[in-house]
């Protein structure tokens, strides 16, 4: 599976992902990641904020700044989500996380329902944005080795311990076999 090797990181995921002790592997992954300044203003709590500072020294991450354009285009997809139904709430941080990704084309790392959604239903829109959530990122990390575990479930349910944020059994099925790595 090909890749982009830049990411955009929205709140959710820096906070859930400075609870967990793997939370480097994500750059074995991505050479690069943006954290758009609405996003950084979210962030409020000093375990994420000194994840953030860490990576920032590392040279891994970089604040985005904000810009009106970028604002506009987020404010767009967030009206455009809202005409269909079945797309539940973007709120405007992490529709500049995806202004952004589809800009310079990287992938969106949320737990965002309503991103995820709208990625799902309408991927074309969004191009060349891909939307991940934690899930679909340790299933990356499991396929590719970069993540070593007995098994994808023996990760998943590491991360969710440490992390305290649960998966639907049936979203953690469906991604393994998206991934082929459904273990019998």
């Amino acid at each position: 599976m090909s890749l982009p090797s830049t990411c955009v990181l929205d709140a959710c995921f820096i906070i859930d992902w400075a609870r967990w002790s793997k939370r480097n592997s994500l750059w074995r992954v991505f050479s690069f990641g943006f954290v758009p300044e609405p996003v950084l203003r979210e962030i409020s709590t000093s375990g994420p904020l000194r994840v953030l500072r860490e990576w920032m020294s590392a040279g891994f991450l970089t604040v985005h700044p904000s810009s009106r354009d970028l604002e506009d285009e987020a404010l767009r997809l967030i009206v455009e989500a809202r005409r269909n139904p079945r797309i539940p709430r973007i709120d405007p941080p992490e529709a500049v996380c995806v202004a952004l990704a589809r800009r310079i084309g990287a992938v969106v790392l949320t737990e965002n329902r309503g991103v995820i959604r709208a990625y799902e239903i309408a991927r074309e829109n969004l191009a060349p944005a891909v939307v991940w959530n934690s899930l679909r990122l340790l299933a990356y990390l499991y396929a590719t080795g970069v993540a070593v575990s007995s098994s994808f479930e023996e990760l998943v349910a590491e991360y969710e311990q440490e992390v305290k944020h649960t998966f639907s059994r049936r979203e953690v099925v469906r991604v393994a076999k998206e991934f082929g790595i459904l273990q019998a």
